[in-house]
């Protein structure tokens, strides 16, 4: 390797980003790697608020669309201690002094956590109230909960609230990821059908536990993916996530495409593509 290229790619590195060129050379792959954390259970260690035994929450009551597309294919991930599981997040709303399930999100980050945009901002403003659970499994909370400093959208979903800008998330008051670890991300032009799909969040009819579901990308839109995995109003904010080897150009391990949204005959979200990963980058 040149002397000016390992500089190039050192200073990439440094920045959190990888450039390389994906197996279809159609582009190049932009990624940021996964994180699996230490996994220590001590939310009090990364400035969690510890939660106790007997805390309500209500169970979803939002609007989502029932996209359960055949056979209903999804499997209960518990516990929810290993990763990735520990770094998808349930995320809640207390409205009326009432604490209810809300959407998903996953880490991407020390403090950082990815979701739709339409569970952070709706109606010309920014939700109040939410709160944020790593790793809830049905009744407890292995990691604790934290709240937000900021609430991040795409300026495309606050201000067309188009399906194909659906991206937001919320920066923390606590530093969950060193212990829950984070997803990975990556970018590409190339087309992305045939690549696997894993889909795990917190929809509104599992009442809190974590389920998972399988399938594939099925068309790649330059804004849009879709895929046939099955999922439930509150799975909204998932990663569409794919599981890379190690060693894998732009990212490996856990790996997010997009973020999940919308149900159908095929289910959809927003594409990562290379802007959209700098910019959320830029939010740690």
């Amino acid at each position: 390797m040149g002397k000016r290229l390992a500089a190039l790619l050192s200073g990439v590195l440094a920045a959190g980003l990888v450039l390389a060129s994906p197996a279809n050379a159609s582009g190049t792959l932009t990624g940021v790697p996964a994180y699996e954390g230490s996994g220590i259970q001590d939310p009090a260690l990364v400035g969690a608020d510890p939660v106790r035994p007997g805390h309500k929450i209500e169970g979803f009551s939002g609007i989502g669309i029932q996209s359960i597309i055949g056979p209903d294919n999804r499997v209960r991930v518990s516990p929810t201690t290993t990763f990735p599981a520990r770094a998808t997040v349930l995320i809640t709303r207390t409205s009326g002094g009432v604490e209810r399930q809300h959407c998903t999100g996953w880490m991407f980050g020390p403090s950082l956590v990815l979701t739709a945009g339409h569970c952070v901002y709706g109606s010309g403003a920014f939700y109040t109230g939410l709160r944020f659970y790593p790793g809830y499994d049905g009744t407890t909370a292995p990691y604790g909960s934290c709240t937000a400093t900021q609430l991040r959208a795409s300026s495309g979903w606050i201000s067309s609230g188009s399906a194909d800008h659906d991206y937001g998330g919320a920066n923390l008051n606590c530093t969950i990821g060193n212990t829950v670890g984070w997803y990975g991300a990556y970018a590409t032009t190339a087309s992305l059908n045939g690549t696997p799909t894993t889909i795990q969040g917190y929809g509104g009819d599992k009442n809190k536990q974590q389920w998972l579901s399988t399938d594939q990308i099925r068309v790649s839109n330059t804004l849009r993916l879709y895929y046939q995995n099955d999922t439930i109003g509150g799975n909204s904010g998932s990663a569409v996530a794919t599981n890379r080897p190690a060693g894998s150009p732009g990212c490996s391990g856990w790996c997010s495409l997009a973020f999940h949204a919308y149900g159908g005959s095929q289910n959809s979200g927003a594409r990562i593509t290379a802007a959209r990963l700098t910019e959320v980058t830029g939010w740690r």
